[in-house]
């Protein structure tokens, strides 16, 4: 009786399962409605469509660049060549100017070149030897004559010979009117010391206003 007593009071046992759970649940399929893997390669896709976007928007920025770039240096290269043929033709008309302003000037020259070589050749001592003349015509009333010639003699002759002459040509009634100053620039003796050096510049008197 007391053996029967304590089995009844004690708990069921369960029942072991019938067979192994062999189940490996990494390689189950997915069940969920919408699956990782769809996740994974959207945005896979999206960040290559991306990616594809960017370069063929660079290549298009890049090659239009390029044509305005190109079209720029053409622009360039026809205002290079108009603006080169413009200084040309400036230059050209510059110089073209000069010659009639210089051939104006001497046509309003008080006194011709000519003229002044003949009133040399009438007033000049025998001593003196004219090498050369010059004209510098910068303005009909501010031209300048130069005059370099020899004289012979000792030192104290012919610095006393081209004094006298430089002063009979101030007094002159023709040349003094017409140049002013009239200046003995230099006498020196050359190097073989068998004749002194001498430069006399005229100065065409301003126009008076």
């Amino acid at each position: 009786m007391l053996s029967l007593t304590k089995k009844s009071d004690a708990q069921p046992v369960a029942a072991p399962p019938w067979h192994t759970n062999f189940r490996n649940f990494e390689r189950l399929p997915d069940t969920k409605v919408v699956r990782t893997t769809f996740f994974i390669n959207t945005a896979a896709i999206a960040i290559a469509v991306g990616m594809v976007l960017w370069l063929v928007s660079r290549e298009y920025t890049n090659h239009s660049l390029q044509e305005q770039i190109t079209e720029a240096k053409h622009q360039i290269e026809g205002n290079t060549k108009q603006n080169a043929e413009a200084l040309r033709l400036s230059k050209v008309f510059l110089d073209e100017q000069k010659k009639i302003d210089d051939a104006a000037a001497f046509m309003k020259m008080p006194i011709t070149l000519l003229d002044f070589v003949d009133l040399l050749a009438q007033t000049m001592p025998k001593e003196i030897i004219v090498d050369n003349v010059d004209c510098r015509i910068t303005d009909p009333r501010s031209s300048v004559f130069q005059v370099r010639g020899r004289i012979a003699g000792s030192p104290d002759q012919a610095s006393g010979l081209i004094s006298s002459y430089v002063d009979m040509m101030r007094a002159h009634p023709r040349i003094g009117a017409v140049f002013e100053p009239i200046t003995l620039n230099r006498i020196d003796r050359n190097v073989s010391g068998t004749y002194m050096l001498f430069d006399i510049s005229f100065s065409v008197k301003p126009e008076k206003k």
